[in-house]
């Protein structure tokens, strides 16, 4: 699958990066909502994963837009490091399909993928 990964933080990105590509997936980056928002309407993936707290366009907000005006139907997997039930719910009722909580355990996340590659199948 062709994922774009959108985290300000660098380790995160290389440490997803590095095991999605593992896994077989193609990945691409953006670091801020900004940029992500360029991306994602100029290309086509199969599924973001994007972070919630970044400066700029919060991840809350990147998808809230994405589905407002229906610039992308691309599941999206949030994930933050806060682990509460009102930011899941949050991302929920934004737009997001799934949330996941940071540190990523990549079995969840492979669990994750492989779930919206069969529904996209």
């Amino acid at each position: 699958m062709k994922i774009l990964i959108i985290d300000d933080d660098k380790m995160t990105i290389t440490a997803l990066q590095h095991c999605l590509d593992d896994l077989g997936h193609t990945t691409y980056i953006a670091k801020d909502g900004e940029e992500a928002i360029a991306k994602i309407t100029k290309g086509e993936f199969d599924i973001v994963i994007s972070d919630i707290m970044m400066p700029g366009i919060s991840g809350l907000s990147l998808v809230n837009v994405l589905r407002s005006v229906h610039l992308c139907f691309t599941p999206v997997i949030m994930m933050s490091s806060l682990h509460n039930r009102p930011l899941v719910d949050a991302a929920l009722k934004a737009g997001a399909n799934d949330f996941i909580s940071k540190p990523v355990a990549m079995e969840e996340l492979a669990a994750k993928l492989n779930k919206f590659d069969k529904i996209n199948q």
